[in-house]
């Protein structure tokens, strides 16, 4: 394996040459820069990362925190925006699942530091608001995606969730829907499902309707979980002609089950889901949604850390986001 001095023996030059041009860290004349990155590229020279990082204090890494690498599509299409700003930077990721667990972020959060990342983009939904503030206040630039910390709201990337449900139970009643259910996560803990469940008993008092605890059924998050939920609300026996999923998943998972009791979606139950992940666009019938600019969201975060970073204005990085509906198939008025 080559070394530093290998490079600076075959270009001619000195040792702190080779570093200078390595590091970028003052000028050097050009006939000799050119003959240190021949050299470079002849011997197949890689600079050590960390010896830079050591030089510049800079690693060049953003570490990121997301929440599950195989749940799904979501953060797949966050990471989709937080790499294309991190990539146009010339810069790099670290990539860490907390899985909603606070040992397992906290312990994520640590090992990304361990790394000396030049800064973090969290999304965090188990650790408290005063662990997040402190780390903050600390000298690593972080951002936090899709939560709201009091005290930092100036580096907080986030979606209205409360609005999201809201406009799904709107759109519902505006097609004279009046007995809608709600499929929702079995995790209460986890704050997006306590706003939207806010944002479904708001829709429905906007409307005159009144809530009836039985029209809701939670379950694990996902297409099993939606389908066993709707058929918990089948065993109710409890009248519904409309149903607003958690997220698109739990969606799909209920219009499963209500086809496989032969009733049709969306000529007897209309269904609204929350997300818009790629491939329910493909489904029978496409899923009438609630659009989540996740891939948007990821984008501005990475903007944030970057200019935090380089020390830039950050004036004009969008900060919240509401949730737009997406009109599709799942849906007929009543």
């Amino acid at each position: 394996m080559s070394t530093i001095k290998d490079v600076s023996r075959l270009a001619n030059v000195s040792i702190s040459t080779v570093s200078r041009v390595i590091n970028n860290t003052a000028q050097v004349a050009p006939e000799k820069r050119e003959a240190v990155l021949s050299a470079m590229k002849e011997l197949n020279f890689r600079p050590n990362s960390f010896a830079q990082a050591l030089v510049s204090k800079r690693s060049n890494c953003i570490g990121v925190l997301v929440g599950d690498l195989c749940g799904g599509p979501f953060f797949a299409q966050m990471m989709l925006g937080i790499e294309r700003i991190i990539d146009k930077a010339n810069k790099f990721t670290i990539v860490m699942s907390g899985n909603h667990d606070e040992q397992r972020e906290r312990h994520a959060i640590e090992a990304l530091l361990q790394r000396q990342c030049d800064a973090l983009i969290l999304h965090s939904k188990a650790l408290s608001d005063e662990e997040l503030l402190e780390l903050a206040h600390g000298p690593t630039p972080v951002v936090f995606v899709n939560r709201q910390v009091p005290g930092a709201e100036d580096r907080c990337v986030w979606l209205d969730n409360r609005e999201g449900t809201l406009c799904a139970v709107r759109h519902l009643t505006s097609q004279g829907h009046k007995e809608i259910a709600f499929i929702t996560t079995d995790d209460m803990d986890f704050t997006d499902a306590n706003l939207r469940f806010e944002g479904y008993k708001q829709g429905l008092e906007e409307a005159g309707i009144e809530f009836n605890e039985q029209l809701v059924v939670s379950a694990f998050p996902d297409e099993v979980g939606g389908y066993v939920a709707a058929e918990e609300l089948l065993l109710r026996k409890v009248p519904f002609t409309a149903f607003v999923g958690f997220n698109d998943a739990m969606a799909a998972g209920g219009i499963s089950c209500l086809m496989e009791h032969d009733i049709a979606v969306p000529q007897t139950v209309s269904v609204v889901g929350f997300d818009d992940i790629p491939y329910i666009r493909f489904i029978r019938p496409k899923l009438t949604t609630v659009k989540y600019p996740i891939e948007a969201i990821g984008e501005q975060a990475a903007e944030l850390a970057v200019r935090m970073l380089d020390n830039k204005p950050v004036e004009g990085i969008r900060l919240k986001f509401v949730p737009e509906m997406v009109i599709r198939d799942s849906v007929l008025p009543r």
